[in-house]
């Protein structure tokens, strides 16, 4: 009889048999009443319908496009090249938008990536730590300090997806099929979304104001942001997309670079 594996060996075994790469862990399971195969093949199909579970459940909207005998077909074929590595399940499938990009069978659906990148904001936004939005004294103590002094810190919720498909609207459509039919224009869409509530918002927004939210993400201050911005579009004013921003409680702190609060 062979020595027995030590741990590490028995556990690699195990997910290999999980994944379909061989039964040798097989000689080491107890089959309760079954062959050891039979037993691995249990467990093999038990962590299979899991893993597409989970991802039906984060990708939706692919699988509204797709309809549910190519999301399994896509799904077996993404979960046994990217395993799960966390015991968090709502953490599997990130990689998918990525993964499709690459498949040939949806090279004519140019759009079904990014439409999986939005699905997946979603689940990112509505798991985001929470933060307590700036009270309107906070906003007003602001509002003294110079421009280029002033640095935001945006709510941990707020996502962020340029594309250049009309995601959103895809997005809607697939939630009334059987409204008027969807009507693609070939222009991209720029969208933010955050969680409100318990739900999660999404708005598109002109590109010049997304420029300017992406570099307030990026620890750029007030001034700089608004310079970035300029250049997408001369005519941007950073009043109403800071106020926007306060409506809606996506400013968490503001930080002056020189008092360093």
């Amino acid at each position: 009889m062979p020595a027995a594996p030590r741990l590490h060996e028995l556990q690699r075994g195990f997910v290999d048999a999980l994944l379909g790469r061989g039964d040798a862990a097989a000689a080491w399971v107890d089959g309760g009443g079954l062959e050891p195969s039979a037993r691995l093949r249990i467990y093999r199909h038990a962590v299979a319908g899991t893993l597409t579970a989970a991802l039906r459940d984060s990708y939706p909207t692919v699988l509204a496009l797709v309809g549910e005998a190519f999301f399994e077909a896509m799904a077996e074929r993404y979960r046994l090249q990217h395993p799960s590595t966390c015991g968090n399940l709502q953490q599997f499938g990130g990689s998918l938008a990525g993964f499709i990009a690459t498949m040939p069978e949806v090279q004519a659906l140019g759009y079904l990536a990014d439409v999986a990148r939005l699905d997946w904001l979603r689940q990112v936004a509505a798991l985001a730590p929470d933060a307590v939005p700036v009270s309107a004294a906070m906003s007003a103590d602001a509002a003294a300090v110079a421009p280029d002094r002033l640095r935001v810190r945006l709510h941990p919720s707020l996502q962020r997806l340029r594309s250049d498909h009309a995601v959103l609207t895809i997005w809607h459509w697939c939630r009334m099929p059987d409204g008027p039919a969807l009507k693609l224009e070939g222009n991209g869409e720029h969208v933010l979304l955050w969680r409100d509530g318990g739900d999660v918002a999404m708005t598109t927004v002109d590109p010049a104001t997304f420029r300017c939210i992406e570099a307030l993400a990026d620890g750029r201050d007030m001034a700089s942001a608004c310079r970035v911005a300029s250049g997408v579009d001369d005519d941007f004013d950073l009043e109403p997309c800071l106020r926007d921003l306060l409506a809606q409680g996506l400013i968490v702190a503001f930080i002056d670079e020189e008092s360093g609060t």
